[in-house]
């Protein structure tokens, strides 16, 4: 007897679909996901129901005609629908496309008819992100709603229509290297770009943050950032395939959040400094027990030393990993490193991403010409390994530039020590260049971020007549703070050189950020730039 094709896929292939049914397999019933809304309802499934609802909907997607590498989007924010979805896909070889909800319909609609999806999955209290649009979407052919909602627009499906019938295991000839999902940037800086990211990719990373890190199926893993981004779907799978339990909010509500590592004694998390600093200033973060922690992971921005400094009070074993990634790497840790104190940072530096990390990829700091530069100069990171993306989707003018000489640019700008400590100077669109010298904006967010008046804070360039652009910053102040703009601006002056050193400091009581709630710095520019 011969052995058919896909029964030697099935032997040996990378697919998350397969990691959920051995997660199944192993600990069928351990919760797999406890879920939480904005108002506080709760409701949670096994390993064993996860896998079989997603078993269920992927055989209604095939019925009703979903094949191999057809795209399905998907409108939401965290629900356990939108997880069941994702690897109902997974497993009959379908492409996750997550929209962003925060966008406008014109948005909603380019990505829909960019990404020529079939079917749309649309939250029901996000139908308003839809309905202005909802004619010109005519690529889609079915829509279906998450939601308890009892109405729907007429023709739609509910979600909960894909769940009867039958819940074995699909059987689909599918490689590692076939496209999981298409994801698009956070478009922080420019319009987003769909992100092609393959099986293996994800695989790829899962093994970087385990090695870097070692989670273990003991962890329990706090989810509030939101799924339509990378890093949230990446540390979901994660955990589904490491049978990890996970903790997940409908948005990301500090209050909340807080209350929910103390309930269910979490471990771990991965979130930007914006979050971990909105915790701190929360009416319960010193009155819940938040001992449990241990593994919070910190990207996307300049760690500040009171996030560090408020966090070590209430949580004496946390560690937080500070490291470096994009969705074009899957998310994975191209450097990390951690600390359990501000005293244990290398240089005090709150640009500090860590090391080069174990297996994921490896790494260069280049110029121009793709040199390599010296230890202590700036050099934009060019990285090659196992999670990096497949390329941008219908984008093969970028792909040729970013992947030139076999190497991925990332467009991000760093530095190294001697020691091999690497730190993050700046996005290379976000350099200042001010009276003729280029200011990274890290390095002067990671000088007055360690003033004790600073809770946070986003340096930005402003046009000005003399200089080109003047350095500016915007500042959140710790509660009962009396220190004055001309107070930071000495405190900089101290320590930076005078053309780094901020000609201007705006005081506001919050920060404009992404659904990723990564800062947009681009919104600062454009209110402050009317002063």
């Amino acid at each position: 007897m011969s052995i058919t094709a896909l029964e030697m896929n099935l032997l040996r292939r990378q697919n998350l679909g397969d990691g959920l049914r051995r997660s199944a397999l192993a600990a069928p019933n351990k919760p797999a996901i406890i879920y939480y809304t904005t108002d506080g309802k709760s409701r949670s499934v096994t390993y064993a129901e996860l896998n079989s609802m997603a078993n269920a909907v992927a055989h209604n997607l095939t019925q009703r005609g979903i094949t191999k590498g057809d795209k399905v989007a998907a409108l939401s924010r965290n629900c356990i629908e939108f997880l069941v979805l994702g690897y109902a896909l997974h497993k009959i070889g379908a492409w996750l496309v997550p929209i962003n909800f925060m966008l406008q319909p014109p948005d909603v609609q380019h990505l829909i008819d960019f990404s020529e999806a079939k079917w749309f999955f649309v939250e029901d209290a996000l139908l308003d992100n839809v309905s202005p649009v909802l004619d010109k979407l005519s690529g889609v052919q079915q829509f279906v709603q998450f939601g308890p909602s009892p109405s729907r627009p007429a023709g739609w499906m509910a979600f909960d229509e894909l769940l009867p019938g039958p819940t074995h295991e699909p059987e689909v000839l599918i490689e590692s290297d076939d496209v999981a999902t298409l994801l698009f940037t956070s478009g922080t800086e420019s319009a987003p770009k769909g992100v092609l990211s393959s099986h293996a990719n994800y695989y790829a990373a899962h093994m970087g943050w385990s090695m870097n890190i070692g989670y273990s199926k003991d962890d329990r893993f706090l989810v509030s950032i939101p799924l339509i981004h990378m890093a949230a779907y990446l540390f979901c799978t994660l955990c589904l395939t490491h049978q990890i339990t996970i903790v997940m909010t409908q948005s990301p509500q500090p209050v909340q959040m807080i209350e929910l590592i103390e309930r269910h004694r979490i471990t771990a998390t991965a979130l930007p400094p914006t979050l971990y600093v909105a915790m701190i200033a929360c009416p319960n973060f010193k009155t819940c027990d938040l001992s449990s922690a241990s593994k919070f992971v910190s990207w996307a921005s300049t760690i500040p030393k009171a996030m560090i400094d408020g966090w070590k009070q209430v949580a004496p074993n946390l560690r937080f990993y500070s490291g470096q990634g994009m969705s074009e790497t899957t998310a994975a840790p191209q450097t990390v490193g951690s600390i359990g104190s501000w005293d244990e940072m290398p240089n005090g530096d709150g640009r500090w991403v860590g090391w080069p990390a174990a297996y994921c990829v490896e790494l260069r700091l280049v110029d121009d010409e793709d040199k390599d530069v010296p230890i202590g100069t700036a050099g934009e990171q060019i990285v090659r390994g196992p999670a990096v993306m497949k390329g941008y989707y219908k984008n093969e003018e970028t792909n040729q530039r970013v992947f030139r000489g076999g190497w991925f640019h990332t467009g991000d700008v760093m530095f190294r020590d001697a020691e091999g400590n690497h730190f993050f100077a700046d996005r290379k669109k976000d350099m200042i260049k001010s009276g003729g010298e280029n200011v990274y904006c890290q390095e002067v967010e990671s000088v007055l971020g360690t003033h004790p008046a600073v809770m946070q804070c986003a340096v930005f360039g402003l046009p000005d007549e003399r200089w080109g652009e003047a350095v500016a910053a915007a500042v959140i102040a710790r509660a009962g703070s009396t220190a004055t703009e001309a107070d930071l601006i000495e405190y900089c002056r101290e320590r930076l050189a005078g053309f780094k050193t901020p000609k201007r400091i705006f005081f506001r009581t919050s920060m404009p950020i992404s659904a990723a709630n990564k800062l947009l710095k681009r919104e600062l520019k454009a209110e402050y730039a009317k002063v």
